[in-house]
């Protein structure tokens, strides 16, 4: 499941920060501009870009450029990557990430001939944000790593302890769960010598999801259970609707109690809706789908599934896009549509690997396997087999032992292939033999397939308790 996480750069502005738009706002500042020179008056362009964001988003992008445009003609750089970094914020907030990107980047043209600065760590860190949404995992890891260094130089320990709090999330993403437990227990010290115990709070609702991953429920129920109160003291909707997703989610895969599940779940809608935060909404939308599949709503739980998929496309929220096919491939396995399961998990695969989403792969490759084994598609099959036996090799080989039992499968599971597709180039004309040959074929290989599945399963459990132990 697909698993909320605080991410400490935050968006400026939301439409509940905004508030109702206020025309009145917008003529004072203009009455002001007809007065300003130089740089007073870029101010207050951006000023109206940001005024505009609720009453018309093109007049914002315009008020925006013009900042831009006008900051240029004074030959104010830092004023211009200035203006560049605030429209890219407006894009950010209105979900257009390429545009957003494409801004930061324009920004970060102009400050990296100017040296270390504020503005230069903010820029970094909202183009950090932006490749995260976006999907792009290492993109992201490399410009947050930059922006720990300008952090550092700058001595803001505070904004050390966001990057590195981010940079655990990559590392989730890409399978790294020791790295990224290991990450938030630095930032969350890093908090707590700061005196900041909302952030450490919200550190401790990430490694929640660690706990979850470790199927350490009763850890992951303790941390929420104490992290909430303060959440809900400080009014954060932003961290309560995580917190209320990720308390859900244990209720749902560890303690399994699916009336608990489905009411903290609802809670983490009500805090998104209020927050007008489209992204939040859709990972409930897909949290609660995978409870009313346990429910055996199963009409209920597909159309959610197939609206937050149409959402996230429609904004390009690359882990949306992930979970939604994962899911939808899930359930039409399951269902036992192959076809259509192998379509989605295919999809899911592909955009996976291109981003680098080792999470999504290892968990959607096994599902792919059996509907390429169930169609009959053997080169396909014997294709992501290889890829996932290679992908644990590295664990694997750690005992030798298990890595000549590996062989052992291999071997075993390349033979029954090549005897499969030998022999049925000499049957070929015998169809009725040749189906029954098909069937038992199939029957040996579903039995293969879980074997593996079972065997690499078993290793990674037992890693993972035996790290727990030594911790």
């Amino acid at each position: 499941m697909k698993r909320l996480f605080n991410i400490l750069v935050f968006f400026v502005l939301s439409v509940s920060v905004l508030g109702q738009p206020d025309t009145r706002v917008v003529d004072s500042l203009q009455a002001v501009m007809a007065k300003q020179e130089g740089k007073e008056r870029v101010e207050t362009m951006m000023e109206l870009s940001r005024s505009f964001f609720d009453l018309s988003f093109d007049d914002c992008i315009w008020w925006g450029e013009k900042a831009i445009e006008e900051a240029s003609r004074f030959g104010e750089d830092e004023l211009v990557a200035k203006a560049y970094w605030k429209i890219g914020l407006r894009y950010l907030n209105h979900y257009e990430f390429d545009l957003a990107l494409d801004s930061f980047d324009q920004a970060l043209e102009i400050l990296n001939d100017a040296g270390v600065c504020e503005l230069l760590m903010d820029v970094l860190n909202y183009k950090g944000r932006t490749e995260l949404l976006m999907g792009e995992l290492d993109a992201a890891m490399s410009t947050y790593q930059r922006t720990l260094e300008v952090s550092e130089i700058l001595g803001d320990a505070l904004n050390c302890a966001d990057v590195i709090n981010n940079m655990a999330y990559i590392y989730f993403q890409q399978n790294e769960f020791d790295k990224s437990f290991d990450c938030f227990i630095d930032a969350r010290h890093r908090y707590i010598q700061l005196s900041d115990t909302l952030s450490a709070a919200q550190c401790d609702n990430n490694i929640s999801n660690i706990y979850v991953q470790r199927q350490q429920y009763d850890q992951a129920h303790s941390v929420l259970k104490k992290a909430i109160p303060l959440f809900e003291q400080y009014e954060d909707e932003a961290s309560l609707a995580h917190a209320y997703q990720n308390l859900g989610t244990v209720f749902a895969t560890g303690r399994v109690n699916l009336d608990s599940a489905l009411y903290y779940l609802h809670k983490s809608i009500v805090c998104a809706e209020n927050m007008g935060d489209q992204i939040t909404l859709i990972e409930d939308e897909i949290e609660l789908a995978n409870v009313l599949k346990l429910l055996n709503r199963e009409d209920e739980a597909l159309n959610l599934y197939q609206s937050a998929l149409h959402s996230s496309e429609a904004i390009g929220h690359a882990s949306g896009i992930l979970e939604s096919y994962k899911n939808l491939g899930v359930y039409y396995n399951e269902k036992g549509d192959f076809t259509t399961s192998a379509v989605y998990l295919r999809r899911c695969m592909d955009l996976a690997s291109e981003k680098g989403n080792l999470l999504y792969v290892n968990v959607v490759r096994p599902y792919l396997i059996a509907d390429y084994a169930r169609l009959g598609e053997l080169l396909e099959m014997k294709k992501e087999l290889g890829l996932m036996i290679d992908n644990y090799e590295g664990i694997l080989n750690e005992n030798n032992a298990l890595g000549e039992e590996l062989t052992k499968l291999r071997e075993h599971t390349n033979g029954l292939l090549d005897q499969y597709e030998s022999q049925s180039a000499q049957i070929e004309s015998l169809q009725s033999q040749r189906n029954q040959y098909r069937l038992a074929f199939f029957g040996l290989l579903a039995l293969v397939i879980a074997a593996i599945a079972a065997f690499v399963l078993w290793i990674i459990v037992g890693k993972n308790q035996d790290k727990n132990a030594e911790e």
